[in-house]
């Protein structure tokens, strides 16, 4: 088994990603394209972060249950009778069965459809028919139900994500989370509610998300919405209006709105995200490691949960947050139609190129088929605008080195 990125890559090209940003390359074909590469990441890397598996609103009352794949890994999120959210391995004890098999709501046990073994909704084995002969087949107490329930796995919610950790050794969620309000000034996502979300396919590596985490590429690949150079930078200083930075497991590009001039917006009349008092209200898109966007704007929150599916293949959940009852209300709906559309384009179509998310994942999928070419390697970093896929390069390559 191949345990380190240089194994595979080769140590010249990790050392090339290990120089400062004005000399570095980054990460070389093969980490977009092995198949033994991804397989890498997936235990290296993804399974030793939190990452994150759902929106907490896509399972709100007792019984509600999901199956998901989290790295590579089939998992069910429930929430139980206690209203909390818990999170299994979805593998039957018996036979290795997957358990869940679609989303359910108001359950109130799993039976696996193979043997018909039932678990209570915080995971406890509580029947295996006929397993003994008897009917709930643990009667005659030949069957250690205490040690055959379904595994947990560790999860936590914070505000309106549900997270997990399959190597059980992640620091707390607000340590690993820290950066991300210290870049958002504090903004009250608490008040933010869910609005519903839209999920799409493309056809492209996970690590793309990371690497696209700068403004040079604005005015090329989003046109329509963003306008002209000089919304992103000033063209007598040379200073970048949003800020790259990044700390910890969080890049953000982060935007002062008191010296920075707006980009066009059309109005949509919903209420702005609140601030502390004495905080300055900013923007700012971030990138939390491994999967997860949060991009702060003024009047909505969109997210997107990614799911590494293959080196070539990744599942976007796109999940929308507006200011309380604005998430809901008829009286906001055209202005949440006027917020989505400049993410999701008006044909709300993956193939339109007409929003931001359809134009970057077109971008994306060119990108990795380029990726293919044996002059693919040779990638530089601009040190003004891309210090972030420069960071992210080497925060990887950190886990899969070790």
């Amino acid at each position: 088994m191949t345990d380190t990125a240089s194994a595979i890559v080769g140590e010249n090209a990790v050392a090339a990603v290990r120089q400062p940003i004005e000399k570095a390359w980054g990460l070389p074909a093969a980490a977009y394209t092995s198949e033994e590469f991804f397989r890498l990441e997936q235990r290296k890397y993804l399974r030793k972060m939190w990452m994150a598996a759902a929106f907490e609103a896509e399972i709100p009352e007792p019984g509600d249950a999901l199956p998901l794949i989290v790295a590579g890994l089939p998992i069910i999120l429930v929430r139980n009778s206690n209203g909390e959210i818990k999170a299994f391995h979805n593998v039957c004890r018996h036979r290795g069965m997957m358990v869940l098999g679609e989303p359910c709501q108001g359950l109130k046990q799993f039976t696996c459809p193979y043997h018909a073994w039932g678990y209570g909704l915080d995971g406890e084995l509580i029947r295996a028919p006929f397993f003994d002969g008897t009917p709930t087949g643990i009667e005659k107490g030949d069957l250690d139900t205490d040690a055959y329930g379904l595994v947990p796995v560790r999860c936590t919610v914070w505000h309106h994500w549900v997270f997990v950790d399959f190597g059980g050794d992640a620091p707390p969620i607000e340590e690993h989370l820290a950066p991300l309000l210290e870049f958002m000034n504090d903004a009250d996502i608490g008040a933010m509610r869910y609005a519903g979300k839209v999920e799409w396919e493309f056809q492209a590596n996970w690590k793309m998300v990371g690497d696209n985490w700068e403004n040079y590429h604005h005015v090329y690949v989003h046109g329509g919405v963003f306008a002209k150079m000089s919304d992103d930078i000033d063209m007598e200083t040379s200073e970048l209006w949003s800020k790259p930075q990044h700390k910890g497991s969080v890049l953000t590009l982060r935007r002062r709105i008191e010296i920075a001039p707006s980009y066009t917006y059309k109005e949509t009349g919903l209420p702005l995200i609140p601030f502390p008092e004495g905080k300055e209200r900013v923007t700012a898109p971030n990138f939390i490691f491994p999967n997860v966007e949060i991009d702060l704007v003024r009047d909505n929150i969109s997210s997107i949960i990614y799911e590494p599916v293959a080196p070539d293949r990744t599942t976007a959940k796109m999940g929308f947050f507006f200011l309380g009852g604005a998430a809901t209300s008829q009286e906001h709906a055209e202005g949440r139609k006027t917020a989505m559309d400049r993410w999701l384009g008006p044909e709300r179509s993956k193939d339109a190129n007409d929003g931001v998310r359809n134009q970057d994942f077109r971008i994306w999928e060119a990108i990795q088929i380029a990726k293919g070419s044996p002059a693919a390697d040779a990638n530089i970093f601009s040190p003004l605008w891309e210090g972030n896929p420069h960071y992210f390069h080497n925060h990887i390559l950190d886990y899969l080195e070790a």
